[in-house]
C-alpha cells in the first residue's frame, strides 16, 4: 500500500474538488505554510476571508479529524524540511526577489520528487515493470500536454524492444483502444485523474480485458480507481501557478523510473538497444557542414 501523502501534497491533490470558499482556505494555507502551526482556526478564517465553519469543513475534506491534527501534521513536515536545509528563501514567486523565487521553485520541486518517490512502493513498481515487459502491446493514453510524456516513454521503450503505440492525439488514442486485446496494457497518464475522453478509452480497455495502469496526481479519482494499478505522482503545482499549468516533473520521474527498471531487467533489452544504435546511430554521427 502506498504511503499517506503529506498534508500539503494532499491539499494540492484534492484542490479541484473543493468548494470556492474552501479553496480560499487552501490558498491561504499553501501561501502561508510557515505560519500555519502558530495560527488558530479564527485567524485562518480571517486571513482567508471565510468562516470558522468553512475552515472546519476544509479540514475534514483534507482527511483530518480536527484543525489541531492538521496543524500538527504541517508542523512536523516543516521540521523535516528545515532539518535537511531545503526550506525555501521565499514563499511566492516575484521578479523583485528572483534569487529567493528560484530557491522557492527548486525547493517545491524537490519536495514533489521526494513525495513521489515515497509513493512508489517497490512491489508495485516491479509489477508494472513486469506488465510492460510481457505485454503484447503497450498503448498509451493521455490528453493535452501529458501526451508528449507518453510519446517520450513510448519511443524509449521501442528502443529496447517493447512493442508500444502512442497515437499523436487523444481522438486517435480512442480509435486505437478499440483494438486492445487481452494481454495488452493500457498505460494512462493524467495529472487530474479525469477526462471524458479518457473515460471512453478506459471503457474500451475494460471491454477488451486489457490491463490498465494509471499514473496520476489524483489517485482517488473515480477513473483512477477503475485501473488495475495506480502510481501516484505528487504535484505541488497549486503552490506555484495553479493546477491548470501542470509541470509534469514528478510524473516524468515516475515514467523515467519505470523505463530504467525495464531496461535494467536485462533479457533482450540491451541487445535491442544495440540494434537500435546500429540502425539509427549513423544519423547522429554525421558531421555537420558549415557554410
Amino acid at each position: 500500500m502506498s504511503k499517506k501523502l503529506g498534508t500539503i501534497d494532499t491539499i494540492c491533490a484534492g484542490y479541484d474538488t473543493l468548494s470556492d470558499t474552501e479553496r480560499r482556505v487552501a490558498d491561504f494555507i499553501l501561501q502561508n505554510g510557515g505560519e500555519i502551526p502558530r495560527l488558530s482556526v479564527r485567524e485562518i478564517a480571517e486571513g482567508s476571508q471565510t468562516s470558522s465553519a468553512t475552515v472546519s469543513r476544509f479540514v475534514r475534506h483534507a482527511g483530518y479529524e480536527s484543525f489541531s491534527a492538521l496543524r500538527l501534521a504541517i508542523a512536523e513536515e516543516q521540521g523535516v524540511i528545515e532539518d535537511d536545509g531545503s526550506f525555501p528563501a521565499a514563499t511566492e514567486i516575484s521578479p523583485d526577489n528572483a534569487a529567493g523565487s528560484i530557491e522557492y521553485i527548486l525547493a517545491t520541486k524537490i519536495q514533489e520528487l521526494r513525495g513521489t518517490a515515497l509513493q512508489l512502493e517497490p512491489q508495485l513498481v516491479n509489477s508494472v515493470v513486469d506488465l510492460i515487459r510481457w505485454a503484447d502491446t503497450v498503448e498509451f493514453a493521455a490528453v493535452g500536454n501529458s501526451i508528449p510524456l507518453c510519446s517520450n516513454l513510448s519511443f524509449k521503450l521501442g528502443q529496447i524492444g517493447i512493442r508500444t503505440i502512442c497515437p499523436p492525439t487523444t481522438e486517435a488514442m480512442i480509435l486505437a483502444s478499440l483494438s486492445l486485446r487481452r494481454g495488452d496494457v493500457l498505460f494512462v497518464v493524467s495529472a487530474s485523474g479525469y477526462s471524458r475522453r479518457l473515460e471512453t478509452i478506459v471503457d474500451n480497455a475494460e471491454d477488451s480485458g486489457a490491463t490498465i495502469v494509471f499514473v496520476t496526481s489524483n489517485p482517488t479519482s473515480e477513473l483512477a480507481q477503475r485501473a488495475d494499478v495506480v502510481l501516484s505522482a505528487v504535484s505541488r503545482d497549486q503552490m506555484l501557478a495553479g493546477s491548470q499549468f501542470s509541470s509534469h516533473i514528478s510524473t516524468d520521474f515516475v515514467l523515467e523510473t519505470l523505463f530504467l527498471f525495464v531496461f535494467a531487467g536485462g533479457g533482450a533489452t540491451h541487445e535491442h538497444a544495440r540494434m537500435e544504435r546500429k540502425s539509427l546511430g549513423k544519423d547522429k554521427e554525421s558531421t555537420p557542414t558549415f557554410s
